[in-house]
């Protein structure tokens, strides 16, 4: 189960090195800072989200969550 967003954390940081964001900054602050976060990578971010919810939710704890 903890290994089920894996694929969506990795996703997300690969769009994330593609930026142009990771020149400027590293690309730790590029993802925890919301301002310099890039706007074409905001839906990898927010199904990673919905994944890691889904982790806390006891209905997908029970059935697992949607796979990638």
């Amino acid at each position: 189960m903890s290994k089920s967003c894996a694929g969506m954390l990795e996703a997300m940081l690969t769009c994330v090195e593609a930026t142009d964001c990771v020149k400027k900054h590293s690309q730790s602050a590029c993802v925890k800072d919301g301002d310099k976060f890039p706007a074409e990578c905001q839906i990898a971010k927010e199904v990673y989200a919905k994944c890691k919810r889904g982790q806390l939710d006891m209905r997908s704890r029970l059935r697992g969550n949607k796979g990638f």
